[in-house]
């Protein structure tokens, strides 16, 4: 049966010639455990790429490694996760766009950055739309302006953050049709006209909410 690194035996390893030897078994029976706790702590060394799996301390501690700028001790675990994530990223592009949008993605979830001229704005601002995720206090909205504060660049101002919420709705629709024939019979003529008949359809639909912070 094929053995991993986890759990294999040294005296697997050894030559055949030798296997027999008592010396080697009793060996291979004291250091075979060692070896084997030794694999197990293997994947400590794998840090980033098990983040999920991480205790709360240890992403603290990654947190300062990374200089996290925006991160405060008291944010969700899993918010502490996104930062350290992509930290890497955003302090390759600090002070663009992309920088602001991975930031905030982390802290709540998605969001689309609008540059002046693409909202009729004024030259050197900028806004956040489209944000996901939930917003349940004002402290989430401090943090949030924060972060984005320091992921932009020096010159660009805010002019405002808005979420996007989806809300479902049923459209329902209903018609109905009547076309009618009249035939009069005449004792000098007889009259059948052609019968044209116009279709009118009307659906009308409007939801709406409205968020103020």
């Amino acid at each position: 049966m094929a053995k991993d690194i986890y759990d294999i035996n040294l005296l697997d390893l050894v030559p055949y010639s030798i296997k027999g030897d008592k010396q080697v078994q009793a060996i291979s029976a004291a250091v075979s455990p060692q070896l084997q706790e030794v694999s197990q702590e293997i994947k400590y060394c794998i840090i980033l790429a098990r983040l999920d799996e991480l205790e709360e301390p240890i992403v603290d501690l990654l947190a300062w490694q990374f200089h996290v700028d925006f991160y405060e001790p008291d944010l969700p675990i899993e918010q502490k996760r996104g930062l350290v994530r992509t930290s890497i990223e955003a302090h390759r592009h600090k002070g663009t766009p992309y920088a602001v949008k991975q930031v905030v993605s982390a802290i709540l979830k998605d969001a689309k950055v609008e540059e002046w001229f693409e909202y009729g704005g004024e030259p050197y601002r900028f806004r956040v739309v489209k944000i996901g995720g939930q917003m349940p206090d004002l402290a989430i909205y401090e943090r949030l302006k924060r972060a984005i504060n320091t992921a932009k660049n020096t010159r660009s101002w805010l002019d405002g953050i808005s979420l996007e919420r989806q809300i479902k709705g049923n459209i329902y629709l209903g018609m109905a049709k009547g076309i009618y024939k009249r035939i009069a019979i005449y004792p000098i003529e007889f009259r059948a006209p052609e019968i044209l008949a116009n279709q009118y359809y009307g659906v009308i639909t409007s939801v709406f909410k409205r968020i103020e912070i």
